[in-house]
């Protein structure tokens, strides 16, 4: 344990002035200091030129400059408390002073900008000069509308970038080049709430991405978004509107899935929807949200690839149209069969609509889910079927899993309840 210095060896120190005081914040190694400069809001950062006659100008070469309005008293909540104006003449001064003075002799670690006002001088300033650091990451939030666009950027300040997060972004027809030429070791990108406009082919292009993370973006061309992408490992599509679709190519990397879709096809269309599910026959991992009988359902059976990697699908939310019950499983069953080596199934909120009182009304009677082909419905290698529902009135649903349950020796079936709030 180490004992506190005694209190005269204390008092020793502290009287020989600040001069004679043993600095031991600067006797840490500069790595370290870095990484803890890293956490710190930009403002704090600075002040740290306070602490000692070695730290006066230690702030320039922080590896991480981290621009945030919310550090100025500017938010959502106080944007019209009459204070707006000076709040952010302070910042505009803070932001281009530190932009201005930061040491450019090596590449930034990671560059993040996020405001609540749309400022387009003043952000496109910032922006391009804080990619003229060459960083490694670069986070973008711009969190009011209209959709903040992106300014032309030389692409050789990219070299060095592995992370991209845009937020409220118009990505202009330069960004589809941008991907192409620019980005050579870019590995997570992640979209949310972005625009894709004015090029009618952009797409989505690297031979580095591993992970790709799509939320509520718009795709506002005549043709579908085409993401070719062959390292990519995990990706996320989270509802948005891409209303010709989505087009996967050369994705035999990819291992993780999530799919999300809103209800009317205001996501991707019914047909593109069985495309998209049909591109994700190499993954390990699947999950589903708000798909419906009609998107999975595929009367050409040599059309619907074999999910031959697949160890666990997770389906949230699918199956609520009009179809009888039986139609359903046998849809599920159909789907099932694609996958030889599906180890577990969860089905959260499937079947039936969380929100629905009404009772269901199914014969008693035994219920056999078949292929295509006529045989009987088997999944051999299926060890756990977990049943997440919301309203009791899901006991039909519960009775016909363990009826199919009794058909899969092997699987075991749990039933939880957990309201949907919560889910």
């Amino acid at each position: 344990m180490v004992q506190p210095e005694p209190m005269a060896k204390r008092s020793m120190a502290c009287s020989q002035g600040v001069g004679g005081a043993v600095d031991r914040l600067s006797a840490l190694p500069i790595e370290l200091i870095h990484t803890v400069l890293s956490f710190l809001p930009a403002p704090e950062v600075v002040r740290t030129c306070l602490l000692s006659q070695q730290w006066r100008s230690l702030w320039r070469s922080a590896p991480c400059i981290d621009l945030d309005d919310e550090d100025f008293g500017i938010s959502m909540m106080t944007i019209h408390d009459g204070t707006l104006e000076e709040k952010w003449a302070k910042f505009e001064d803070f932001a281009t002073n530190l932009l201005l003075f930061h040491d450019n002799t090596s590449s930034l670690g990671e560059f993040r900008l996020s405001s609540s006002i749309y400022n387009q001088h003043h952000i496109d300033r910032w922006i391009r000069r804080g990619i003229e650091y060459c960083p490694s990451v670069l986070k973008i939030q711009i969190q009011v509308y209209p959709r903040f666009k992106l300014p032309p950027i030389v692409g050789s300040n990219f070299c060095h970038l592995k992370t991209l997060y845009l937020q409220n972004v118009d990505l202009g027809s330069h960004f589809a080049g941008l991907f192409c030429s620019a980005c050579p070791v870019l590995e997570d990108l992640e979209l949310d709430n972005c625009e894709f406009s004015g090029n009618p082919s952009q797409g989505i292009t690297s031979s580095s991405l591993k992970n790709l993370v799509l939320e509520f973006c718009e795709y506002n061309t005549d043709y579908p978004l085409v993401i070719t992408v062959p390292s990519l490992a995990n990706l996320r599509l989270m509802f948005g509107c891409y209303e010709y679709g989505i087009s996967l190519c050369k994705m035999d990397s990819l291992i993780k899935a999530e799919i999300y879709v809103a209800e009317y096809e205001t996501t991707l269309p019914q047909h593109s929807q069985r495309e998209l599910l049909c591109s994700l026959y190499n993954v390990t991992c699947l999950k589903l949200v708000g798909f419906e009988v009609e998107e999975i359902l595929n009367e050409e059976s040599d059309k619907f690839p074999k999910f031959h990697n697949m160890r666990t699908l997770n389906l949230h939310s699918c199956f609520h149209d009009d179809y009888e019950l039986y139609k359903k499983l046998e849809v599920l069953g159909s789907f099932l069969c694609s996958a030889p080596c599906l180890e577990k199934l969860i089905l959260k909120y499937c079947m039936f609509s969380p929100s629905s009182d009404s009772e269901w009304e199914i014969g008693k009677k035994n219920i056999t889910l078949r292929c295509q082909d006529g045989k009987t419905f088997q999944c051999p290698k299926l060890k756990l079927i977990e049943v997440i529902y919301n309203h009791d009135n899901n006991h039909q649903l519960i009775e016909l899993l363990w009826s199919l349950g009794r058909s899969l020796p092997d699987a075991r079936i749990e039933l939880k309840k957990i309201e949907l709030f919560l889910g």
